[in-house]
């Protein structure tokens, strides 16, 4: 007789919403509406709503496809200021490096007759390189961002309305619209999120030189460690509030709250965003050639495809934020009311055992019997 088993099911682990007492609850910014353009006296131009798929990111890329006309005419606003940075990493690194580091370094000294008795130490020119060349390099490209960050809410501003639909053709006056409305919360978002990136790569720096030197510690290791292990979840504050903010009606500090509660509910795909979004910029440090592919790369779509990315990510993140609350709403009140009717049980049962105790603690009174009417016209007769 075969043995028969039957696989129990694991319950669900319900989800929790971490940090909900921080979330601030917010709907998608409502912009004005552009006037349409009069085709025949009296019709305007039909809006036809486009069908997307229902996946956050999978709507980002159909977007793209649907939109790339639009999406890259507004990119063109955006591309002056990003030339600023591309322009420092590829053209002044090279001039750079050769001011500081000049050239007629000998390596091969001591090796026989013909060559000089003294040379230079490989070890002493790479951690020289490392300190004198890459870290004053980094400072600038630090600083090239920082310019870059406030045109960042123009770009981010268009698609946000491509992403929801919001009719436009002025990209001019729409561009700069969101960058009236949302510079500065850009530029301080990411100025913080530049200058902790930028601590990270000064103690990696200084790491590898201290080790060409040969005098590397353990301070400059801790250093390295712990800038990496704060310096990275903090790098995605910023990224999740710069997110939000062109896209949900949201004052500072509650984006500022709102991104907490998303990343510690959403951490990998928090993490998957912050990596895909980091790997352009590595490569760009990669080589000339493939620095300059993904250059034309991130010109023609890469620009406005970041912001769509990052736009699907703040939808997803509010959205299970939204359902989380809504369900932690719902059991909260399920159990007031269970407590309300538990109270109230709890109540009746003492009023009712009080009831039946109270004719044992006092004895029944005596009826007495009816007084005999009398007429009160009637005169009382005198004794």
């Amino acid at each position: 007789m075969a043995n028969q088993t039957t696989s129990a099911k694991k319950p669900q682990k319900e989800a929790k919403f971490l940090l909900g007492n921080l979330f601030v609850d917010a709907d998608v910014t409502v912009e004005p509406e552009e006037p349409a353009k009069v085709v025949v006296a009296g019709m305007t131009e039909a809006r036809i709503k486009k069908e997307y798929p229902e996946g956050f990111f999978k709507k980002a890329a159909a977007v793209l496809r649907g939109e790339f006309q639009t999406l890259f005419k507004s990119s063109l606003w955006f591309l002056p200021a990003a030339l600023v940075f591309i322009l420092v990493l590829l053209v002044a690194a090279p001039f750079f490096e050769q001011y500081v580091m000049g050239s007629g370094y000998v390596f091969t000294a001591g090796l026989g007759v013909g060559f000089p008795s003294s040379g230079d130490s490989i070890n002493l020119v790479v951690a020289n390189l490392y300190w004198d060349v890459y870290q004053p390099f980094l400072m600038m490209l630090a600083g090239a961002a920082i310019i870059v960050s406030p045109f960042i809410a123009g770009l981010f501003y268009c698609a946000k309305r491509s992403y929801y639909q919001d009719y436009y053709k002025r990209i001019t006056r729409t561009f700069f619209m969101g960058f009236a409305k949302y510079w500065w919360k850009y530029l301080i978002t990411a100025t913080v999120g530049i200058l902790i990136a930028l601590a990270m790569g000064t103690a990696l720096l200084y790491q590898m030189q201290q080790e060409q030197l040969g005098t590397a510690g353990a301070g400059s290791i801790a250093a390295v460690v712990l800038s990496f292990i704060f310096g990275a979840p903090l790098l995605t504050i910023p990224m999740t509030m710069m997110s939000l903010f062109a896209s949900y009606n949201l004052r500072f500090v509650d984006a500022f709250k709102d991104a907490i509660v998303i990343i510690v509910n959403n951490p990998i795909i928090t993490v998957v965003v912050g990596v895909i979004s980091a790997a352009p910029l590595l490569l760009l440090m990669a080589g000339t050639i493939i620095a300059v592919i993904v250059a034309i790369a991130m010109i023609m779509a890469g620009f406005v495809f970041w912001a769509l990315c990052w736009t699907a990510f703040a939808n997803r993140g509010m959205t299970k934020c939204k359902y989380l609350k809504s369900e932690t709403d719902k059991k909260t009140l399920a159990a007031v009311r269970a407590q309300g009717k538990n109270n109230r049980n709890d109540y009746r049962a003492v009023v009712g055992d009080a009831s039946s105790e109270q004719p044992a603690q006092s004895a029944p009174k005596k009826k007495q019997p009816p007084k005999p009417y009398q007429n009160p016209k009637k005169k009382k007769k005198k004794k």
